[in-house]
């Protein structure tokens, strides 16, 4: 699990889904809360329309401290001989700069795939 690390007194928070590759992608983006297995579903979609692939995380940002996003992905490859290649990324945001990311690479086989990215916020000053 990658740790991003955040200001609890900076702007809000957001984290991006990015696809890239020759695949469709389903995917749920989650938030857990701390020291708990309780989850929020922050946004459901696919691949087919990028610029709505970003989620607002919930304010006061410094709520978030210790929470988890968690990004599940389904996916397929159209054309795995042609473009193998597939990296899917899990993004923070806050006050237009990316904080840090987990990200998830490799091959498409032209089968059902699955990816699980997973990124703990911390509030640092």
């Amino acid at each position: 699990m990658v740790t991003v690390f955040f200001k609890p007194d900076g702007g809000t928070l957001f984290a991006k889904a990015v696809f890239l590759g020759d695949m469709v992608a389903n995917y749920e983006m989650l938030l857990r809360e701390k020291n708990s297995n309780s989850e929020t579903s922050l946004l459901t979609g696919d691949n087919l329309n990028p610029e709505d692939d970003v989620a607002l995380l919930p304010t006061p940002v410094a709520i978030n401290d210790g929470r988890r996003v968690v990004l599940e992905t389904g996916f397929v490859g159209n054309k795995p001989d042609d473009n193998p290649n597939y990296e899917i990324r899990l993004e923070i945001f806050q006050d237009g700069q990316r904080l840090g990311f987990d990200v998830d690479s490799g091959a498409l086989n032209g089968k059902g795939q699955f990816s699980l990215l997973f990124v703990k916020l911390v509030a640092q000053q």
